[in-house]
């Protein structure tokens, strides 16, 4: 692991628990054992390094939900598909989950972000085009607001890192099972 990588590791951390308001270079430099100064010999800026740290990951999500809504046009099987995808990026990636769900609001108008608010978005509107496909195909209750279900969605999943093991009480596989069993209960069309 090159040095840059490990203050990116050690940044997430800070980040997630601090916020990113109230994270300084100074914490961060701190946490990793070199001085402030040293730190821009890696980074020109603690927006570079919230970047850095927010993007592959959020972009990484917008190439997994297109691989899975490449194999299959089932609202219901993307959905599923989705959520587990969704629920092992948060498990492998608790501190970022916990970035991003914290720091939503700021993270809407926070300079240098703009790329990770345009995947974001384009991931939101992905997952509501779903949605939306399922309610005209009549597989959804036709009284879901897509742009609600949306927000639960993405709500649940970035809100999972707090329920895994090791700190929560469920692995992957059995609260993506929950999750994806309650979201596709509330969005069913009853018979």
């Amino acid at each position: 692991m090159t040095r840059r990588q490990e203050i990116l590791e050690t940044a997430t951390a800070v980040f997630a628990e601090k916020g990113i308001l109230a994270t300084t270079v100074r914490d961060i430099s701190e946490r990793a054992g070199i001085l402030s100064g040293s730190l821009y010999h890696h980074f020109s800026s603690k927006d570079e390094i919230i970047a850095e740290i927010l993007l592959p990951v959020v972009a990484s999500q917008v190439v997994g939900f297109d691989r899975i809504a490449t194999q299959t046009t089932d609202p219901v099987e993307i959905l599923r598909r989705s959520i587990s995808a969704a629920v092992a990026q948060t498990e492998a990636n608790p501190n970022v989950a916990r970035i991003l769900q914290v720091n939503e609001h700021l993270i809407r108008n926070y300079p240098g972000l703009d790329e990770v608010r345009r995947q974001r978005h384009s991931l939101r509107e992905r997952i509501e085009g779903v949605i939306a496909a399922g309610i005209a195909s009549g597989q959804f209750r036709p009284d879901v607001d897509p742009r609600v279900a949306a927000m639960i969605y993405f709500d649940a999943v970035l809100g999972a890192h707090r329920h895994l093991k090791p700190n929560g009480t469920y692995n992957a596989k059995d609260l993506t099972d929950q999750l994806t069993a309650l979201a596709l209960q509330g969005l069913l069309k009853q018979s």
